[in-house]
């Protein structure tokens, strides 16, 4: 199962259950679940998941807050958003917001799998990044400590300073807590401290360590290395000073193979054992410490005897002998430039990382500069040159330099000038590290960042600066215009729903294959996600040819589109954007261009609208509304209307139906088609329905307790394809019913005949548990949707409800007539009642009974009264 961690944030118990209990495992990935948004905040402020599967609308807050709350705080979690009724508008919000995909419920696992993969590619590949620069950063750091340590070799001959740092840099090196460098003392025949690090002064200066140790014999005796650790004794190893030890490291310090002391390294207390790799670094640290001692013993002996000169030089060149072999065994390539002779020394693995065996590069110094990729030896030779001259305090370099098989590989070259005591420099050591790989996760990295990965188009960032970089160019020119061109395709979720998702994305390349094929040079395509296209056109002559070009791209999608197994016939909406002088960012530009998009779908789709600031107007009207309507909902702005429901053949007052009104403090009583559309997009539709449903059953009680008949008066309420599509609808019904103690038969369902259609499967076990309970199912607005007898047969329905927009036509005997008379025929033949809504005369009420219509509504009887007009009306009707 992979490392990676999903958190699920869904208030869907069951679904939220299932996605992180079997779907998510099953596709190999961890996972964690939460029912709210409030509980998923304080999840990713505790422990920040990989990724975040994000439901939209939940009861405390939706998704889109989530996501708010966490970008002010700075908290960045890669995010894919999951709704079962999202809008364009919703999806454009949430990529504004970072998200990195936007699925619609349900949601199959293959293309849950490919969204999960692609969200978190990001996130992997900047890991990879973290651990390849990890890692350099630890070769660099080594390199550099070998080259201080070379330098001070060189320029002293005190062994107290070098040794002292050859322990520190052991310590570092390897990460242990605590390091000594002991050599032998011949007349007592003890190791005695001469360096050490995070060891107090008192313990260093009571520290003897005789041979005789078992574990400093063995190192003396086989003059190898030696590692113990805990775990593989057992128990804690005791060392001769009386220490309890979890590891440790010995490295024998040999001179001309004799053991001269050792080199050591211990946790006490931490549990890490020290590996190979540790034991390279120290042993490479005891040569220095070895050339260290052995200079200054030669120094020593040449202040005596100068008459040994000759054999102190032979000394120091087994000195330098010892050095080339420290240096070789570091992983990087080591050079050495003697600046007098111009000549370099090139160890080993310089050769080898070029790819050439030791005796196909000679010591000089084109050998390396001749190698470098033209476009940067430039570069090379200005940085060494600066350091020379003491411009900068050592030399680093990128570049790339040419392998034997003729392929170029990215090194960092490091080095450090040697200088006299008069500032003269007369060498230049270094190493040189293989970098391609980062190098090519860095570009991977880069092209993924600035490019969309289905269509190979810029992406999102990259259309962004290079709409930033035209904004600057029209503020300087007067004469250079742009102009952006938004395209959204129409009903492309129908092409994913019927042929599916491979399919739907070989219609993005093929899209984005015509618009790119066709396009100067200068202008620029882009995907920001999904459907969603824009195009960038540069230094237009004038803005007539945005037009043009929307024009073509409609032509372009006049024709079908042929995809390897498929013909898809598709079109597009296109909102065009005029460049001017007055746009300072690029975002204000993007969003007046999303902005005409929309305009252009309302037009009919298939056609292009250039933005007007009338159209920004709407949207801010409409966000104005969306503000107002959240804090109508928390302040009871909200009233409920009940409009009477007659019983045509006896004419008394059968019940009322139950309509929504929104009391605005500046705007008066506002209709329902004002505001119910933008309740549905912003998800409150949901929490509205269920408070009038629970008002209305309350104030149900209340009349038929104080106006009481037989049978009592009844309430219709109308619920909406959000509300009824919710699993606990069955049980919100239930509950209220309990709560308010109306009587089950007395309470009506409207819903339309679309949400019939539309959510068939979804409600059908749920009608049919409610019609058991005694609750009536109306169809609301019968005859203006696309109706099938199927469906009025599969469930059980109590009524029909004739729109009004038939009875207002009644009277004409227009075909509307026979409409009427075959929806009450058809009722009447399933077993169900009629009732026609927007009776406003007595001819049409005359009609009405003439055809044998059941009950009926309209401004004849009243129209939809307040709750107190509603009192007053009950009083004079049921009393008179």
């Amino acid at each position: 199962m992979s490392n990676e961690l999903i958190l699920v944030v869904d208030d869907n118990q069951e679904l939220a259950d299932f996605v992180a209990g079997q779907l998510l495992p099953s596709l190999n990935y961890s996972a964690r679940v939460v029912y709210s948004a409030q509980a998923g905040l304080q999840a990713v402020r505790a422990s920040p998941p990989d990724l975040m599967l994000l439901d939209l609308e939940m009861p405390d807050m939706s998704g889109l807050d989530l996501l708010r709350i966490l970008a002010k705080e700075e908290r960045s979690v890669p995010t894919i958003l999951v709704t079962a009724h999202g809008s364009e508008q919703v999806a454009t919000d949430a990529f504004r917001l970072g998200v990195q995909d936007y699925l619609t419920k349900p949601v199959d696992a293959e293309q849950l799998d490919q969204a999960i993969t692609k969200a978190l590619s990001e996130t992997r590949l900047r890991d990879e990044k973290d651990r390849l620069t990890i890692q350099l950063q630890e070769q660099v750091n080594w390199q550099n400590i070998l080259v201080r340590i070379g330098q001070s070799i060189t320029s002293t001959l005190d062994p107290s300073q070098v040794l002292r740092r050859i322990v520190e840099a052991g310590v570092q090196l390897t990460h242990a807590e605590e390091g000594f460098l002991a050599l032998l003392d011949p007349n007592s025949g003890q190791l005695l401290t001469r360096a050490v690090k995070n060891i107090d002064a008192d313990t260093t200066r009571t520290m003897r360590l005789p041979v005789q140790d078992s574990l400093v014999g063995e190192v003396f005796k086989t003059k190898q290395p030696l590692r113990v650790d805990s775990q593989a004794a057992g128990s804690t190893v005791k060392v001769v000073t009386g220490f309890l030890v979890n590891s440790l490291l010995y490295v024998p310090i040999l001179a001309k193979g004799q053991p001269l002391g050792v080199l050591s390294v211990i946790n006490r207390h931490n549990q890490r054992a020290f590996d190979a790799r540790d034991e390279r670094m120290l042993v490479s640290l005891a040569d220095y410490a070895s050339v260290a001692l052995e200079n200054a013993r030669l120094y020593q002996n040449a202040q005596h005897e100068l008459q040994e000169r000759r054999r102190v030089e032979q000394a120091l060149r087994e000195s330098e002998d010892r050095y080339a072999r420290a240096l070789q065994g570091a992983n990087d390539g080591i050079w050495d430039w003697n600046l007098k002779t111009n000549r370099v020394f090139f160890s080993s693995r310089w050769k080898e990382m070029l790819g050439y065996d030791e005796s196909e590069i000679s010591d000089d110094p084109k050998e390396w500069l001749e190698r470098v990729h033209p476009t940067d030896v430039e570069k090379v030779k200005l940085d060494i040159s600066r350091h020379i001259r003491g411009v900068t305090e050592h030399f680093e370099n990128e570049h790339r330099i040419q392998h034997k098989d003729g392929s170029y590989r990215w090194v960092l070259c490091r080095g450090l000038a040697v200088r006299d005591q008069n500032d003269v420099v007369s060498r230049m050591a270094g190493s040189q590290t293989d970098i391609t790989s980062r190098k090519v996760a860095e570009a991977r990295l880069v092209h993924d960042a600035f490019y969309d990965r289905l269509t190979g188009l810029p992406n999102r960032s990259l259309f962004m600066d290079r709409l930033r970089n035209a904004i600057e160019r029209a503020r300087r020119r007067k004469d250079f215009l742009y102009a952006v061109l938004f395209l959204d395709l129409d009903q492309f979720k129908n092409v994913n729903d019927s042929l599916g998702h491979p399919v739907g994305d070989q219609l993005l390349v093929a899209i984005a294959n015509i618009l790119r094929g066709n396009l100067r040079a200068t202008d620029t395509v882009a995907r920001l996600g999904g459907d969603e296209f824009v195009i960038l056109l540069e230094d237009i002559r004038d803005h007539a040819a945005a037009s043009e070009i929307a024009e073509w791209v409609l032509r372009q999608f006049t024709s079908s589109i042929r995809l390897p197994e498929h013909q898809v016939y598709i079109t597009t909406s296109i909102g065009i954007v005029l460049g001017h002088q007055t746009y300072s960012h690029p975002e204000d530009v993007l969003r007046d261009a999303d902005i005409a998009m929309y305009e252009a779908k309302m037009q009919g789709k298939a056609t292009y609208a250039v933005f007007t600031t009338s159209m920004r107007e709407r949207i801010l009207k409409r966000v104005e509304i969306e503000a107002d309507l959240r804090l109508a909902i928390d302040l009871e702005q909200l009233r409920i209307h009940y409009q009477p429901i007659f019983d045509l053949k006896t004419e008394k007052l059968w019940g009322f139906e139950a309509l929504i009104r929104w009391q605005h403090p500046r705007q008066g009583l506002i209709a329902p088609k004002e505001f119910i559309s933008v309740a549905y997009e912003t998800g409150l539709i949901n929490s509205m329905d269920r408070w009038v449903l629970r008002e209305v059953c309350q104030q149900a009680r209340r009349w038929q307790s104080q106006y009481p008949q037989d049978p009592p008066l009844k309430v219709n309420v109308n619920i909406t394809s959000k509300l009824i599509a919710q699993p606990d609808l069955l049980a919100t019904i239930q509950g209220i019913l309990a709560e308010t103690g109306l009587a089950e038969h007395t309470l009506g369902l409207e819903i339309t005949e679309q949400t019939v259609i539309e959510y068939n499967e979804t409600i059908s076990e749920v009608i049919n548990t409610l019609k058991g309970m005694g609750v009536e199912i109306h169809i609301d607005d019968f005859g203006t949707g696309y109706s099938s007898l199927i469906y009025l047969r599969q469930f059980p329905i109590n009524a029909l409800k004739i729109d009004r927009s038939f009875v207002q036509q009644i009277e004409e005997q227009t075909p509307q007539t026979e409409i009427i008379k075959t929806i009450i025929r058809l009722a009447h033949d399933l077993g169900m009642r009629a009732c026609a809504e927007g009776i406003e005369t007595p001819n049409q009420l005359f009609q009405l009974k003439e055809l044998g219509c059941d009950y009926g509504q309209g401004y004849l009887f009243a129209k939809a009264l307040s709750l107190e007009e509603t009192s007053a009306f009950l009083e004079t009707t049921l009393n008179a």
